[in-house]
């Protein structure tokens, strides 16, 4: 039985997370105590929940402490199944914090599993649906797995009413990531998307990025795209693309933001991205290391920024594995990361 303190590092929901995932695919039951303590509203929220209910179905676990608001969790895993899956937070939470908790074991599992989620698409502290399109499934594609998700209807914050399919493709191994050095920029394209709100909103996000990125002698293909959605919002997504790797910033709007600061917002990611040696996002960075310790030889990689998620993740990817993560560098700088 691993044990974890759950206030470890950044001491949020990622901690259980990382739990949930390696626990099923590694067979190796936990036990969590002080969940999210040191947040406004401690123990498991609703996403939370439904990350530990997806996870124990998936694995047919015996599991105790899992109810909201809980502030420990015991978590038994047995075999993983795949299949056909249907999943509901019932509130705007993360359906890309559940999707990402039980990809990785589908797609070690032995045959192909389909999956709908419903929450919220884009909501605060979690990849948005168009971060994980862009960025991370091309990651894990290049890493070795075969995954594809679709948008029935975009989820904001707060009523959320999301919905995403998701198509897996067993997999047998993953495959190490070596990405030293970004190359030249070959294009830089975005995307300003709005829900039930008018469409001049989303057109201001675009002009504002242009208006920002051409101080810096880059001009983005930005397309203005109205999505189908349960509650209206915003978001401005900025996909820079170079010879040997890609990076990813995005800003959602909210009541009472303007659109030209969430046009700024992803605008200063990208910037400070660019100042930098880094190959890939600060924020894939700390979601990659999870598959890449599974595969088969050597991964490293420059990051931009080192947080203190990424060390938070690489310590509970530690209780579970042998596998070395070596991070070098100061937090909230640039850095390598070296796993295996």
């Amino acid at each position: 039985m691993i044990e974890i303190d759950g206030s470890y590092g950044e001491g949020g929901g990622q901690i259980l997370r990382t739990a949930l995932t390696l626990s099923a695919i590694e067979n190796k039951p936990f036990e969590m105590f002080n969940i999210r303590v040191g947040r406004k509203k401690p123990g498991l929220a609703a996403q939370h929940l439904q990350c530990v209910k997806a996870m124990a179905q998936i694995c047919n676990a015996e599991v105790s402490g899992a109810r909201v608001g809980s502030l420990s969790l015991r978590f038994l895993p047995g075999e993983i199944e795949h299949g056909d899956y249907c999943f509901e937070i019932g509130t705007a939470g993360s359906i890309s914090l559940v999707l990402q908790t039980i990809l990785l074991p589908l797609s070690l599992a032995y045959g192909p599993s389909s999956i709908t989620i419903g929450g919220g698409t884009h909501v605060p502290f979690s990849p948005c649906f168009h971060y994980l399109k862009e960025q991370w499934l091309y990651y894990l594609k290049k890493i070795g797995l075969d995954a594809k998700i679709e948008m029935v209807r975009a989820g904001f914050y707060p009523k959320g009413g999301g919905e995403i399919n998701v198509s897996i493709k067993h997999v047998g191994n993953v495959n190490p990531l070596t990405l030293m050095e970004r190359g030249r920029l070959v294009r830089l394209r975005g995307i300003s998307a709005i829900g039930n709100l008018d469409l001049s909103i989303a057109e201001r996000q675009r002009e504002q990025a242009l208006k920002r990125l051409s101080k810096i002698n880059i001009i983005p293909e930005i397309d203005v795209v109205p999505m189908t959605a349960f509650a209206s919002g915003t978001m401005l997504l900025l996909v820079c693309e170079f010879e040997n790797s890609r990076s990813c910033y995005f800003s959602l709007g909210a009541i009472g933001k303007r659109a030209e600061k969430v046009a700024d917002e992803a605008c200063e990611g990208l910037e400070h991205f660019l100042e930098t040696k880094g190959v890939i996002d600060e924020h894939l960075a700390d979601q990659i290391i999870l598959p890449l310790s599974l595969a088969n030889d050597t991964s490293r990689f420059i990051t931009p920024e080192i947080t203190q998620h990424l060390l938070t993740n690489a310590e509970i990817i530690r209780l579970f594995s042998n596998t070395k993560i070596d991070i070098k560098g100061n937090i909230g700088e640039e850095g390598e990361v070296i796993i295996g």
